[in-house]
């Protein structure tokens, strides 16, 4: 009886230590005041969600985003909205070491005042983690999409069909800069182009500063660029900017 009861302890004492040094589920949350420009113009709330859930070698990684905003015309006494966009990402890495790692990824983005009524893309790729230290994270991320753009008009001018299905590719870089203790400098880029129109592709760039208030909560401004080539005839621009201050929760 003493063996088993010594070698349960024994587990439970090692179970506790694994459980210690294992990387925990992250969250990084955002309520932000908005200032978008390009095909609209609006102030308002935005909400950004983040989740790193690492488990062995694997990790799963998330992050949504949502932009609405809902404007009264005091002349007419009509609400109209100005704004109608979420995009939303989940990341499947597997690493074989610190450097790379195997990635699957899915993503979907709606935005009511854009050329698409929806985007959507998933396929495999790889990360390459050029250095990692204790001031400077460096990634590179690539991916062969199958992705599917739903047009609010036709694609071609000699088809009736508005979704459009082709083979694509991603490339991404995603910086971090740890400038002081408590303030980090963030910078993402990101390029997504159709392999047989070269013509279809999509740009994106996100800079942003944090500075930490406490062991969970900060303060942070950020300014992203969208840039779509082939916009439909009657959007006015071809490039979308939001920026945001904004409270950030990481528990």
């Amino acid at each position: 009886m003493k063996k088993i009861v010594s070698l349960l302890a024994l587990i439970g004492l090692l179970t506790s230590l694994m459980a210690e040094d294992a990387p925990k589920m992250s969250t990084h949350a955002e309520l932000s005041y908005a200032n978008t420009g390009g095909n609209t113009e609006s102030q308002d709330i935005a909400g950004n969600l983040k989740l790193n859930i690492p488990f062995y070698s694997n990790e799963v990684r998330f992050v949504g985003n949502v932009l609405y905003s809902n404007n009264k015309d005091f002349d007419t006494n009509v609400t109209s909205t100005t704004k109608n966009r979420w995009d939303a990402e989940l990341n499947y890495d597997y690493n074989f070491n610190d450097t790379w790692a195997f990635n699957y990824i899915a993503g979907a983005k709606g935005d009511k005042f854009s050329t698409f009524v929806y985007q959507a893309y998933t396929g495999p790729g790889g990360i390459w983690t050029t250095f990692k230290n204790d001031a400077h994270d460096l990634k590179f991320q690539g991916n062969i999409l199958w992705a599917w753009d739903e047009n609010r008009e036709p694609y071609q001018a000699d088809s009736n069909d508005t979704l459009h299905s082709y083979a694509a590719y991603q490339i991404s870089m995603d910086y971090t800069f740890q400038i002081t203790e408590s303030t980090k400098f963030i910078q993402y880029l990101m390029y997504r182009s159709e392999f047989e129109d070269t013509t279809n592709y999509f740009g994106k760039s996100k800079t942003a500063v944090e500075a930490k208030m406490s062991d969970i909560f900060s303060l942070g401004v950020s300014y992203t660029i969208d840039y779509t080539n082939n916009k439909a005839d009657d959007v006015r621009s071809y490039t979308d900017s939001v920026f945001l201050a904004s409270l950030i929760a990481d528990f």
